[in-house]
Formats: structure tokens, sequence, C-alpha cells
């Protein structure tokens, strides 16, 4: 299968070295400017839309700003690719529904990568929820955006900048999405959510949200980029029992009258990102894929209705 790539980014590079490490496919990669810098995984370069036709990929791994997600998905749907588009699916609704239109009507599978669903941590939680039914939970997502990529300017990356795409909102979305997963689409309370500090340009560093999902659950979610302390951690309170499910740590804490019950899961990163190309691949042509086009566009609704709420 012929795949191309459109950004060669962090995130871009992890999912191209994967693909070369464990599958056969013909990778290529999309280049604005013939004198950039080739790229360190050797992948096959192309310049120009011609090129581009006359390869005719299966397949286009979205991995470029947000902002430009759907020019770019577009552009490759009217010309027959199936879509793998990093997360978040887009930075507006704008053309959204467009690209869901020209999806569907071709036939093209299009998949919104949100890697967090192949957690060991939220695997253990989907199933664990199949039979207990949480009273209120908490998550708190905390991470120092200076840290994120070395040797790069924070400031100058799409992250740190509002026109781009970037913020806590959209960047740490990750959260958001398996809430989504695990209790389905939530009522928005109320949102704040604001630059405090100097880690941006000029969009929100922090948010606060208050959520309700169906059966009478509430959920406070605190996000930010200030934070020194890695944190991914979600809480979740039962009639008999509290879970601390730790994501930065992959491990569980099950806590009952006085008994606490650890379980720790094997877990490299690359794994959840391994697992995620492979259930992919197997869903190419699934209409019922996740994070597909109808699942996909109601998530960035909601993502849309909380980012537009903010005070």
């Amino acid at each position: 299968m012929k795949l191309i790539f459109f950004g060669l980014g962090s995130i871009g590079e992890r999912q191209a070295r994967l693909l070369q490490d464990n599958f056969e496919h013909e990778l290529y990669a999309f280049r604005s400017g013939k004198n950039s810098e080739k790229n360190k995984l050797g992948i096959k370069e192309v310049h120009t839309l011609e090129e581009i036709e006359k390869i005719n990929p299966d397949v286009a791994f979205i991995t470029n700003p947000t902002k430009l997600h759907i020019s770019t998905a577009l552009q490759c749907a009217d010309q027959g690719m199936s879509l793998f588009i990093e997360k978040p699916l887009s930075s507006s609704k704008e053309d959204v529904q467009k690209l869901m239109d020209t999806a569907n009507s071709k036939k093209l599978s299009l998949y919104v990568a949100y890697c967090m669903r192949f957690h060991p941590v939220i695997k253990w939680l989907k199933e664990h929820l199949k039979n207990n039914k949480p009273l209120h939970t908490s998550v708190m997502v905390s991470s120092y955006l200076p840290n994120w990529r070395e040797g790069i300017d924070h400031l100058t990356h799409y992250s740190a900048i509002k026109e781009s795409g970037g913020g806590v909102l959209l960047e740490l979305s990750h959260e958001l999405d398996y809430l989504y997963y695990l209790f389905g689409t939530p009522t928005l309370i109320e949102a704040v959510s604001s630059k405090a500090g100097s880690v941006t340009t000029d969009v929100e560093d922090f948010a606060d949200i208050l959520l309700s999902f169906s059966g009478n659950l509430n959920c406070n979610l605190h996000m930010n980029f200030l934070s020194r302390l890695d944190r991914r951690e979600m809480i979740l309170d039962f009639e008999d029992h509290t879970v601390v499910a730790n994501l930065a740590e992959s491990k569980v804490t099950i806590l009952s009258d006085g008994e606490a019950e650890l379980k720790k899961f094997a877990f490299e990163r690359d794994d959840m990102y391994l697992e995620q190309l492979n259930y992919f691949f197997d869903n190419l042509n699934n209409p019922e894929i996740m994070n597909g086009p109808d699942e996909s566009s109601k998530f960035l609704n909601t993502l849309m209705e909380i980012k537009e709420a903010v005070k």
C-alpha cells in the first residue's frame, strides 16, 4: 500500500518510523520546499501535486499543523485517498462537513487519531465501567510546554499560537476525547480558560471545565501547559470503591475500605501508537471505524462548543 505523509514533525516522524519498522507499506512525504533539509527517516520526498497524482497514494497521513488538517485532507480525499488525521480534527468547524461528505460519497476511510484510547489504563477503565457506575470523576492533565520539543523554541511552534490551532483545549484534547469515549457526549456546564503565563504567545495555557454526562455523572477537568509536574490522572468515585487511574505511570489503584489494590501495566509510549496503526489498517473500509466521519465530527462540535464558551 502507498502512504503519503503531510507533516514530519515529532508526531509524523513517530508514525512514519513505526510504519517503517512494523509494516511493509511504501512511504512518501510531501515537502513544500525543495531546499528544506531531507527527512531523517530517508522517506522518498515529493514536492508537487502532480508528483502526488503520479504516485496515486492509497492513504494520506495528515500530521501537519492543526489549522491545515481540513484543507490538506480535502485535497487528498478529492484524489481518492483514505485519511489518517492526527488529533484534533481541526481548529474550527469550517469545511468539516464538506470533508465528511466527500469521504462518505467516495467511500473513503477517515480516522482521527486519538491514541490515548489505546492506552492500557483507558482500556482497563472501559472494561471496568461495563459493570461499575461512577458517582463522580475528576481529571487533571498538566505539562510544561517549553519541555515538549527539545531544541525548538516553543513560542514559535503551533502549540503556542492561536491562529495555528494551539492552546491547551486543542493540544490536550486527549482528555476530552477519552471522556467522550468512556461516558458519551457531555453537556457543558461551565468553562474557564485564559493565558495566565508566558509559555504561549497568544492562546490559553490553562482550562478548568465542568461537564455533565448521562446518568447524573459530573466531571471536573483541569488542563494546563504551566506545570513542571507532568500529570495525567483520572479519579473515579464509585459507591464502594475509588479508582485512581494514573496514565503517566501506567497504573491503576483501587481503593476500598481498608484496602488498596495496585494494577501496574507494562507500557512503552510506542505501544499505543502501534496498536492504533494496526487498528486503522485492520478497519480500512469499515464504516463503523471509531473516530470515523460521524463520531469525529460530533466530537469536534463538542470541542468547539467548549472552546467558544470559555470565559
